[in-house]
Formats: C-alpha cells, structure tokens, sequence
C-alpha cells in the first residue's frame, strides 16, 4: 500500500481530497497535515510515496517545504496545488523536481487520474529493480509456509509493524517470523532495501517518534520514551542525545521557541 501525504493548512480542502478521491480503490493510505512543521514530522515517521502539498501556507510554503524534504533525502512523487501561475513557481518545481502542479479550484477526476498514473508508475518502476528481481530469485529457495509476497510487500509490511510496536521490545526473529521467511534472509533484504540494519531503523524511527511528540505533544519526556519502547529515562535520554546531539528536554525547548517566533 502506497502511503500519500496531503499538506494543506485549509481543512475543508484537506476534508474534500480525502473524501472525493478514491484512496482503498488505489490502494494507498492517506496521511494528512495543516503545516509545513507536521507534513515535515509526519515524513519522518511515515516517508509518504507521493505528497500533495499547497504551496501558499503560513509559517513554511510549500515550496519551502518541499526543499526541506528533498535535502531529507526524500524521493516521494510531489504535487503542488496553487491558485497561483507564476513562472517561478515552476522554475523552484523544476529545481525541486516537482511531478505536477493542479491549479484552485481542483479538478477531483483530473487530480485523481495523475495520482493515480503516478501510483502505478511508482510500483511498475519497484518491481523492475534489479534489486528486487535478484531477492525474488532469494526468495524461491524459502519455505512455502505462506503466500508469497515480492519484497517490496514484506518490506511494506515490517516497516508498519515496526511502527505499530516502536514501544515494545522488537527483534529479527519475532519480525521474520512475523514475515514467514528466515532470519538471515530477512537481514539481507532488510539492509539493502532500507540501507541501514534492523536495530539501526528501528532507533531512527523510535528517535524521530520521540522528536515529533517531544515538539507536539504535552506528555512526559518519561511518557514519551516509554510510549517508543525505552522504559528507563536516563537511556532514553542517552540514545536521544546520540543521535540529535541534544537532550529531550533541551530539543522541547528549541522546539517551543521555534514556534514562538
């Protein structure tokens, strides 16, 4: 399932792409955000394949926003709405590399006919990856124990099981098996596909988690750790201070007074 991320700080518009456009028929998940600041949060958790963003918004354009995204190294399919034609929205697109632009007011079975070409054209060109043909071939000497799946769909599958249980305990054989393959087979398809090891994206994630509900949320920074699995707050703040180079407190501070200005 191809997730899509809908960035827009005008909620009856965010309400209309979500209702009129056929999501479950497309078989894609819809994450929606009302600022650049949360679509931003939002991509670090989800990493959206395809993102529908306005690009007049408070606080952070869209087009600011988009850069930010790009230099976070996302590949996702963008389509910036705008009731604006201006030539140099079009140049920062190209720049950006920017898939379409749908002009106010939408035109629902045009907007939904692109995204919809662009959903398959994404799949078509995931299936075509030498990488993914060489695993499949992998993936044959398996055991038959469940249906087969191609590795994107596992992949696909332990990304959101991983989300689902950031605050438990998680491991490679509890995952595979989850999965139906083997240990090691799911240790290699892993790391070439996500680029880094299981217990590297599994932090990353539990990090970005943490980041996103220390800068949106009230809850306790011992609420907070304990809600993406660490328990004990001295080493949530140890694994938090590695990777952002401050503690939770301190990045709640900054946090807040990025928002007040």
């Amino acid at each position: 399932m191809l997730k899509v991320l809908l960035v827009d700080d005008e909620a009856p518009i965010l309400n209309n792409l979500k209702a009129i456009i056929p999501w479950k028929e497309m078989n894609m998940q819809v994450l929606t955000a009302r600022s650049g600041q949360e679509a931003l949060g939002l991509f670090d958790i989800h990493n959206p394949d395809i993102i529908l963003c306005d690009i007049r918004m408070p606080v952070m354009d869209g087009l600011t926003l988009v850069g930010q995204l790009r230099d976070k190294g996302s590949t996702a399919e963008i389509i910036l709405l705008t009731g604006y034609q201006e030539f140099e929205y079009a140049r920062a697109g190209i720049k950006y590399k920017v898939r379409d632009y749908i002009c106010k007011p939408i035109h629902y079975k045009e907007l939904e006919n692109n995204i919809r070409t662009i959903g398959e054209q994404i799949v078509q060109t995931r299936l075509k990856d030498p990488f993914q043909q060489k695993v499949s071939r992998i993936q044959e000497t398996e055991d038959d124990q469940t249906v087969r799946k191609n590795p994107q769909q596992l992949m696909a599958e332990a990304a959101r099981y991983i989300t689902d249980k950031l605050d438990k305990d998680l491991g490679i054989e509890e995952l595979a098996g989850y999965l139906g393959i083997s240990c090691s087979y799911f240790s290699m398809l892993f790391k070439n596909h996500l680029g880094m090891t299981f217990v590297e994206y599994v932090t990353s994630k539990r990090v970005e988690a943490a980041k996103y509900l220390l800068a949106h949320s009230e809850k306790s920074i011992t609420q907070i750790g304990s809600g993406i699995g660490y328990h004990e707050r001295r080493y949530f703040t140890k694994v938090f201070q590695r990777h952002t180079g401050m503690t939770p407190s301190e990045f709640r501070d900054q946090a807040k007074n990025v928002s007040a200005i």
